[in-house]
């Protein structure tokens, strides 16, 4: 890349290398989004769970690992007009680990977590009206 670059500069075909120079940023950013991964690691033993992220497998921060997980629940945030998803690790102490469009996929995703960490599922998608989700029912 950089000699083909070169060799247009020396020609004097600055257009043709500034386009060259563009396509080649394009397909790196392409490329980029098709290699970004998010893997969820639990452990039901441990009550922990781990998430790890990396791009063109090399990782972009240090794992974040949240242990004695109490529940999971989907809130869903009005302001916004999507749903996320809490990690409660006691009454009080809760993180958001994802936000999601639509609540079909935030549900599928909060299940996939509680059943890995054999942990309750609540479903706080209605103001006032929070229930705990049959996690059979929705399999």
């Amino acid at each position: 890349m950089v000699f083909k670059t070169l060799d247009l500069f020396s020609s004097g075909k600055m257009i043709e290398a500034l386009k060259f120079i563009l396509a080649t940023f394009f397909m790196l950013i392409c490329a980029a989004g098709l290699t970004f991964t998010k893997r969820v690691y639990t452990n039901a033993k441990l009550k922990t769970v781990k998430f790890n992220f990396t791009l063109f497998k090399i990782p972009l921060c240090k794992d974040s690992v949240f242990e004695n997980v109490e529940y999971i629940s989907v809130y869903k945030n009005y302001s916004d007009r999507d749903f996320e998803i809490y990690i409660w690790l006691s009454e009080t102490k809760k993180k958001s680990i994802s936000v999601h469009l639509d609540l079909k996929s935030a549900f599928s995703y909060a299940l996939k977590i509680a059943d890995g960490l054999k942990v309750n599922l609540l479903d706080a998608t209605e103001k006032g009206n929070f229930k705990w989700v049959e996690k059979e029912k929705i399999q």
